[in-house]
């Protein structure tokens, strides 16, 4: 699949129009600022050439100059590299390449815990980033990390670890850990975690209705801050991309086909190391503006068998096929070896507000739903308001064999609850020139896990236990934080914060107080609401 999608971006380079084609970073900063632009600058191109409901957004949906823009004059090379640009630029008539370091260094403690140790998170990274003719683009990233966290995150990460083989067949013996948007870990120190990761891509714009992208990432369908289609919350996997734009970018039309692991180590192995089971994940998304104000897009997601437990199975090569619904209507919606579910993402704008709407089907019911709206600059510029409304049944995003439930590193390629869920988001963030406050709310209502099949744990198989005869849980959590962003180009802030957690039913950590401070290039999220 690789090599003829490559085969086929040679063949493209020629005779075409020039087109940007980096892709902005993912965190949801540079989402905010490029819909600000959309909603509020007369300027900008209409609104029915954007589809920010997908992301990462290509920088030509966006007025990209004034995104990365850093006001202020500096007249030493130390200042502008801090200040206002990337930290090294080459650039020539038909090439731009640029290197910036990655950073994020947090300490803290939490109060509530029974003992008032040092917690920390230590990144060190890279990203180079380039473009050629401006047809090809490129970004590669490197993060090399350390972290000891609060405890109710350890317990997350432990609980979605590796799973060894232990005997014949079916026992396994889970270990390590895995951290939600980063990557499977090693044991560091007595309670810490040392991971490591790479992530990036390879563009090609050959002309205004086309772009090819291949990479190791990940992707996020939608207008909120959580996705019931697909969201970034899942750790990075290989995928190849194909997005076509028609009727002058009233329509657009996205292919993703990506290479999903469960992390059950394989039985049989040649290697020095057992490699895990691997799945194919194809997602279809027709994204349509309606109007200049209301788009409608349409979403397939399929998960498919690629090998056993043993290593062994050829896939079924259906999954190539790129027609939305297709494979659904043929296969169904929870056969052997597949699984798939249907969705629904749309959105009004109005002034600088946006209403959106998601719902998913799942086994030809109403599996799940979110209403929300955002208003930017609200009352006085760059002070925006989100309320955020989420639900999830049971068995959502499950199926009768676990190993293709909608998921990736053992983690939910969703929302994190998985299902089984009520939840209110409240978001509240203001800038003023580099400084910048926000300030996240969620309460959520949960269908516990107690030691038994009931339909909410994305490592275990649909259940027939009604709801009935579960109990529920309530979570606050409440996360603040207020910083300095010194440079747009790379995201580099200065901040403080407070994160608050509370879990009403009875467990080993049901209180988190978390007071830290930091400094950090922010180019991806980083979830702690789980």
């Amino acid at each position: 699949m690789l090599k003829a999608g490559f085969i086929s971006y040679i063949l493209l380079l020629i005779g075409f129009q020039s087109f940007s084609q980096l892709y902005l970073p993912t965190t949801n900063y540079y989402q905010t600022e490029a819909e600000r632009l959309l909603l509020s600058d007369s300027l900008q191109q209409p609104a029915f050439n954007q589809h920010v409901s997908i992301r990462p957004l290509l920088d030509k949906r966006t007025q990209i100059d004034k995104l990365y823009k850093s006001e202020g004059k500096y007249y030493y090379w130390i200042t502008q590299k801090l200040f206002k640009e990337n930290f090294i630029i080459f650039k020539g008539d038909d090439f731009w390449c640029s290197i910036d370091p990655i950073l994020d260094v947090e300490m803290g403690t939490d109060f509530s815990a029974d003992s008032i140790d040092l917690l920390y998170w230590n990144t060190r990274g890279i990203r180079v980033q380039g473009k050629f003719f401006d047809k090809v683009g490129f970004t590669t990233q490197f993060y090399e990390n350390q972290a000891i966290l609060p405890n109710y995150q350890q317990d997350y990460a432990k609980a979605h670890g590796e799973f060894f083989p232990n005997g014949p067949n079916t026992a396994y013996t889970q270990q390590n850990a895995v951290i939600p948007g980063y990557a499977r870990t090693k044991p560091f120190k007595t309670n810490g975690y040392d991971f490591a990761f790479a992530t990036g891509n390879v563009s090609y714009v050959p002309n205004e209705h086309l772009n090819f992208q291949i990479g190791n990432g990940n992707q996020f369908i939608g207008n909120g801050y959580r996705s019931l289609l697909l969201s970034d919350y899942a750790v990075n996997y290989p995928f190849a991309k194909i997005e076509t734009n028609f009727w002058d970018g009233r329509i657009q039309y996205n292919a993703i086909y990506a290479i999903h692991q469960n992390l059950y180590r394989l039985h049989e192995y040649t290697t020095p190391e057992a490699t895990f089971e691997k799945k194919i994940g194809t997602y279809h998304y027709l994204d349509i503006a309606v109007t200049e104000n209301i788009e409608i897009g349409f979403f397939e997601g399929n998960l498919w068998r690629r090998v056993d437990s043993l290593g062994s199975h050829q896939p079924d090569y259906l999954f190539l096929n790129p027609t939305p619904f297709v494979n659904t209507i043929i296969k169904g919606t929870d056969n052997s070896g597949f699984n798939a579910i249907l969705g629904v993402n749309a959105s009004f704008s109005f002034k600088t507000n946006r209403l959106y709407a998601q719902a998913v089907l799942d086994n030809g019911k109403l599996g799940s739903y979110q209403i929300g709206i955002k208003a930017l600059n609200l009352l006085i510029e760059k002070f925006d308001l989100g309320l955020e409304f989420n639900h999830a049944e049971l068995n959502t995003y499950l199926t009768r064999q676990k190993r293709y439930n909608y998921s990736h590193y053992n983690l939910p390629l969703a929302h994190p609850y998985v299902n089984g869920f009520n939840e209110l988001i409240v978001t509240l963030n203001y800038q003023y020139n580099r400084l910048f406050f926000q300030n996240r709310f969620n309460y959520s209502q949960r269908t516990l896990n107690d030691n038994a099949l009931i339909g909410n744990d994305i490592l275990a198989p649909s259940s027939i236990i009604t709801a009935k005869e579960n109990r529920m849980t309530s979570v606050v959590y409440n996360q603040l934080e207020i910083g300095y962003r010194f440079n747009n180009a790379y995201n580099l802030q200065f901040f403080i914060g407070h994160l608050y957690r509370n879990e009403t039913s009875p467990s080993n950590n049901p209180l988190t107080n978390y007071a830290y401070i930091g400094i950090r290039t922010k180019l991806n999220n980083k979830y702690y609401d789980y």
